[in-house]
C-alpha cells in the first residue's frame, strides 16, 4: 500500500475542510485548493463564508483529501491537521496551479481591497493515511 500523500495532493483538486465555529459547532466544506508544497495548501473563499468566519475565530482545522472515483478496495485518503488563516502572500502559486489544472489565473487584485474573495492558507502540522489494516499511520509530507 502506497503511503505517500504527495501523489493524492498532486492529483486531487478538492479538499474537505473541517472547521469549528466560535459556538463549538463543526462545519465541513468542499474547497478547491492548490498545494504548492506538500505542507502548504492555498484556496480562495469569501471572508463571509461560514468556514472563513470559523477560521477567523479558530484557526485549527482538519482536512481530508481523497479520490472518490476509485473502487473501494483502491481508495486512499490523506488526513491532516493544520492551522489556517487569511494571507496576503501566495496568489501567484495558487494562480499557477489553477492554470495548470485548466482554470483561470488569479491576481492579487482579485483577493485584496474591495474584491469579494480572499486568499487562505493552511499550514499542515500532522498528516496520516490508512495502513494495510485500515489503521491510521502518521506520514511525513517532505
Amino acid at each position: 500500500m502506497n503511503l505517500d500523500p504527495r501523489e493524492l495532493l498532486a492529483s486531487i483538486r478538492y479538499m474537505t475542510l473541517a472547521t469549528v465555529g466560535a459556538d463549538g459547532r463543526p462545519w465541513a466544506s468542499p474547497v478547491w485548493y492548490a498545494a504548492p508544497a506538500p505542507s502548504e495548501l492555498l484556496w480562495v473563499s469569501q471572508p463571509g463564508a461560514r468556514h472563513s468566519r470559523n477560521i477567523a475565530n479558530r484557526p485549527e482545522v482538519a482536512i481530508v483529501i481523497f479520490d472518490s472515483t476509485v473502487p473501494n478496495e483502491d481508495a486512499q485518503a490523506v488526513y491532516m491537521e493544520a492551522t489556517a488563516s487569511q494571507t496576503g502572500e501566495g496568489v501567484e502559486r495558487l494562480s499557477a496551479a489553477s492554470v495548470s489544472a485548466g482554470g483561470e489565473p488569479w491576481t492579487a487584485a482579485e483577493v485584496t481591497g474591495s474584491a469579494k474573495h480572499r486568499l487562505y492558507r493552511a499550514d499542515v502540522t500532522r498528516c496520516w493515511m490508512l495502513g494495510a489494516e485500515e489503521e491510521r499511520v502518521e506520514v511525513k509530507l517532505v
